[in-house]
């Protein structure tokens, strides 16, 4: 049985499970935990759906897709913390335990590194043996020389909310203007050219772009939620392609979303999401991206099961 551990609002595990249609599935939403009941001991774990009691143990579970568990509704935590936040911080922490121990066993699939984590910082600077990657900084207490003049745009580390119900898009700023008490990660600003988002599944692509003009912002997740728009499919070169795979083979990942920005007749590296939405291009499956990856965790599921 596969175990996905994602949450209630996540659509491309509403997708996906439909094409997973030789595999028994158990659908873990850690922002409902009302929903479900477990018990983790010394000579193993199960785990229930109250709702429609199905039920998934050590013995039962072949495979852990990890998906995406958060919480889409904020707290405001007071300052000597509340209950609703300790219960989300002790779940948290048991399910991402269970994830390394998954993963030590070999039992995760497709969303992991063979070279652990690779962060924003180790991205950029394996990117540019591969791409082409504007300037940037990580920067606290001081502005850099470099940011003095020209233009730039502030991106994040995380997606943490700054505020109930706001989120730090990507968008052109002041670097003079910046609190200098806080973290930022800024790059250039590449101006034109197309967004290209490159999904890698086990060694195949899928590519899909769309002309930065049509976007509002220097953000295009803003026109996912706002004014979702169609992303056609579009083509590598092969030394693109390439360059793909030996960034996906160097960081150890076999499975990712890229974000780049066609410039010039180059990719232009942004980064690489190693658990990030996908099913938005493809939602009909009009192209097969649903299917390709449905048979990779399939694949990989009956592998898993091979060696029980």
């Amino acid at each position: 049985m596969i175990f996905i551990s994602t949450c209630s609002q996540d659509s491309t595990t509403d997708i996906v499970v439909g094409s997973l249609r030789e595999s028994d599935v158990f659908r873990f939403n850690i922002d409902k935990p009302e929903d479900f009941s477990w018990d983790f001991h010394a000579n193993g774990f199960v785990i229930e759906d109250k709702v429609s009691k199905k039920a998934i143990t050590d013995r039962t579970m072949t495979s852990f897709y990890l998906r995406k568990p958060m919480y889409f509704e904020t707290i405001d935590v007071p300052k000597f913390g509340c209950m609703e936040n300790w219960r989300r911080e002790e779940t948290d922490e048991l399910f991402a335990d269970f994830f390394r121990e998954c993963q030590a066993r070999g039992l995760t699939t497709l969303v992991r590194s063979q070279n652990n984590k690779f962060g924003k910082l180790r991205q950029m600077l394996v990117a540019k043996r591969y791409f082409k990657v504007a300037p940037w900084h990580f920067f606290h207490g001081a502005l850099p020389r470099e940011l003095e003049g020209g233009r730039w745009v502030v991106k994040t580390l995380t997606s943490t909310p700054i505020g109930k119900g706001k989120v730090l898009f990507v968008r052109e700023v002041a670097p003079k203007a910046l609190d200098l008490a806080y973290p930022w990660f800024l790059q250039e600003r590449i101006d034109g050219g197309e967004e290209v988002t490159v999904v890698y599944v086990d060694g195949q692509t899928y590519a899909a772009s769309a002309p930065r003009s049509s976007f509002d912002g220097d953000d295009s997740r803003k026109d996912l939620f706002r004014n979702p728009k169609s992303w056609p499919k579009c083509q590598l070169t092969q030394e693109e392609e390439c360059a793909i795979r030996g960034f996906m083979e160097e960081t150890g990942y076999r499975f990712g979303r890229f974000d780049f920005i066609r410039k010039d007749g180059e990719l232009w590296f942004l980064e690489l999401n190693p658990n990030g939405q996908w099913a938005w291009l493809d939602q009909d499956n009009a192209n097969g991206l649903v299917t390709m990856v449905a048979e990779a965790i399939m694949r990989e599921d009956r592998r898993h099961k091979s060696m029980e």
